[in-house]
């Protein structure tokens, strides 16, 4: 286990998209390490192998400097603290150990989206599981909840191994062991978050502790003081949802006027004041379908499915729950209304009113509440299902992500920052299309033949031609081809042709010289050349850059074009 260990490498990443003040910690759990454990000689092997495998992380200088990073320095303390107990964890980490950390990622990645400010420590620290022991460690290191795993034991029963792992949960808040139950996991790879190498003693304790921190998470959530009053909250909201919004009465005909492309009804309408946003809710009971019929109707891109039926099992993908609704969001911009079918799922429920509540249900989060309120929140029509395009650049973390991962969707997005998501999707769309039409009526009246009749006309210097995609600006009124030529030595060379809209005529741009390259793939190097005298990739939409088609390729020495070499047809 290295500094960047996978399990801290989850905390940063889980971490790194939000921001919060430190509020009270919770839940606060100490994992100990195993304090019993006993295995068949047969393990003895595989058991030896595993453990001189490890690489156990000591305090050398590399980790020394990334406790003094910015990286580190810059998470919240109580992250801070996490990283550091498993970097002191792995300096002693063994087979039976690996439970402790496991448990310790789990329940981080499952609780960390409703609890930012957790704090689940690893200790190196035996408990013989006795009450006074373990109330003595949570009073001592002031934890709420105390992990113990008081006993693992390897085995085989008719040649298949086994893990059987004792679990014990402390509550300092009742003094009680509030989970106390051994769970048996096989050797075979139970998948997902959880797959491991098949008949392997891994696979023993993963299936072990899939089941049992299930049931960690479950008991330590039916006592959390937050989720209770986060139940109770909801069910008052879903009250209010029912008895004033639901059955309210709407102006069907007003949507007829807008959505002239949907035929179906909607069960409710939410409009806002000046009626420039509206969400439609919509549903229907359909016909039996498995997975594979779904993806085959082609009648959504993008779908949720709730199933009583676990994604592990069989049935989930035999039989589609039949309750499908969906919404339809939409605003007014600059006199034309704008909209987008969204928020598509399959559930299950035994009616169509009881499924018109559980999906108007999800407005609670979808932020039409205040906070912690059963009253509208005004910010409904400007967050979530109404989020503008953001300005990247203004992001605090542009300076880290900006240039390398970010780079591409702050140019798409320039000429839609501040526009809301629902309008900015359909320019999107309508700029895709033209983009198409562009490029094809392009290659038609331009490149294909020319490409063809140099290849006929110069054999020895075309022979032949590996096109790229097409670089043009939002105006579409010249395009740049690069493209890769092979001639009759088989020597290869990237050069970039240009044609105009509208045009016949076929140029090269000669800004760079032709450059050599071994293989066939040469994007990177196309990249590196134009992205030295612009922001640009091939993710980039368009190349909207005035500066460097007037200055690079159109600029002119007297009537002629300075970079621009005519072919000879």
């Amino acid at each position: 286990m290295k500094i960047k260990t996978q399990l801290f490498t989850l905390i940063i990443l889980l971490v790194s998209t939000l921001t919060f003040g430190q509020e009270k910690l919770e839940p606060k759990i100490l994992i100990l390490s195993p304090n019993e454990t006993k295995y068949e000689k047969s393990f003895e092997k595989e058991i030896t192998e595993y453990n001189n495998s490890l690489v156990k992380s000591e305090n050398t200088v590399e980790t020394e400097v990334y406790l003094k990073s910015e990286d580190f320095l810059s998470q919240p303390e109580n992250i801070q603290q996490m990283i550091k107990s498993e970097i002191e964890f792995a300096k002693n980490v063994d087979f039976f150990k690996y439970a402790s950390s496991i448990s310790e990622q789990f329940l981080t990645y499952r609780f960390f989206e409703k609890f930012p400010n957790l704090l689940i420590i690893l200790k190196d620290q035996k408990s013989d599981g006795s009450l006074s022991n373990l109330k003595s460690i949570s009073e001592d290191d002031k934890f709420q909840y105390v992990l113990n795993f008081s006993k693992i034991e390897l085995y085989k029963v008719d040649n298949i191994g086994y893990a059987k792992i004792k679990i014990q949960l402390f509550d300092g808040i009742s003094n009680a062991i509030i989970l106390d139950k051994s769970y048996i996991g096989d050797w075979n790879n139970p998948g997902f978050e959880f797959a491991c190498t098949n008949e392997s003693i891994n696979c023993t304790i993963n299936n072990a502790l899939s089941k049992a921190l299930n049931d960690i998470v479950y008991t330590i959530a039916i006592n959390s003081p937050t989720l209770k009053k986060e139940k109770q909250l909801s069910q008052e909201r879903l009250k209010v949802l029912l008895n004033k919004y639901l059955n309210k009465d709407f102006d069907e005909q007003f949507l007829k006027t807008i959505l002239t492309d949907y035929n179906d009804n909607p069960f409710q309408l939410l409009l806002n004041n000046d009626k420039t946003k509206f969400v439609a809710f919509y549903i229907e009971q359909v016909s039996s379908q498995d997975f594979k019929d779904l993806t085959k109707n082609k009648k959504d891109k993008n779908v949720k499915i709730i199933s009583p039926n676990d994604i592990k099992d069989k049935e989930f993908l035999e039989e589609i729950p039949r309750t499908y609704a969906y919404i339809i969001k939409a605003v007014k911009h600059n006199d034309k209304w704008y909209y987008e079918k969204s928020n598509v799922t399959y559930f299950q429920a035994n009616s169509i009113n009881e499924g018109k509540e559980q999906y108007f249900n999800n407005l609670q989060h979808w932020n039409f509440f205040k906070k912690n309120s059963t009253e509208f929140n005004p910010d409904f029509w400007e967050t979530k299902l109404f989020e503008k395009v953001p300005d990247l650049k203004k992001d605090p973390d542009w300076d880290k992500y900006g240039n390398d991962m970010w780079m591409s969707d702050e140019i798409n997005n320039r000429d839609y920052v501040g526009l809301y998501e629902v309008v900015a999707s359909s320019l999107r769309k309508n700029n895709s299309k033209e983009n198409l039409k562009f490029e094809n009526r392009i290659k038609k009246q331009v490149l294909d033949n020319s490409y063809q009749m140099l290849k006929e006309n110069q054999p020895d210097d075309y022979s032949k031609i590996s096109e790229h995609s097409l670089i043009f600006s939002k105006y579409r009124k010249l395009a740049i081809n690069p493209v890769l030529i092979s001639n009759k030595k088989g020597v290869k060379t990237i050069h970039y042709f240009v044609a105009f809209d509208n045009s016949k005529e076929l140029y090269e741009w000669v800004y760079f010289k032709p450059l050599i390259i071994e293989g066939n793939l040469f994007g990177s190097e196309v990249v590196s050349q134009i992205g030295s005298l612009t922001e640009w990739n091939f993710s980039v939409d368009n190349l909207n850059d005035e500066k460097f088609w007037n200055q690079y390729v159109l600029s002119k020495q007297g009537d002629d074009f300075k970079y621009l070499k005519k072919i000879n047809e």
